[in-house]
């Protein structure tokens, strides 16, 4: 894969995880981090942006598309939910230490 279809993959999984914590939201709103996570997790959108490194870094995950896509799913719907993703860099190092 390329940089900018890394880089397109997790905008779009970025974005539609917000959407669903948004529709997560309206069934529980009396859950605050749902909103909270939709509104993190839009703010990362804006700002995919991979370096070189992280990029050789991701490159083991192609191996196996599906596996690929469920740890970009996983990591986007820890955003907001789990500790430590308050930036696009922790975001995406997370995605490389995924297991394989």
């Amino acid at each position: 894969m390329t940089r900018t279809e890394i880089e397109a993959a997790i905008f779009a999984s970025l974005k539609r995880t917000a959407r669903w914590r948004r529709a997560v939201a309206q069934r529980f709103p009396n859950d605050p981090r749902n909103l909270a996570a939709a509104e993190r997790l839009g703010d990362l959108a804006g700002q995919v942006s991979l370096s070189g490194e992280h990029c050789a870094a991701l490159a083991p995950h192609f191996d196996d598309r599906e596996r690929w896509n469920d740890v970009l799913s996983d990591t986007s719907r820890a955003v907001g939910i789990r500790p430590g993703l308050d930036s696009f860099d922790a975001y995406a190092q997370r995605l490389i230490g995924a297991p394989q």
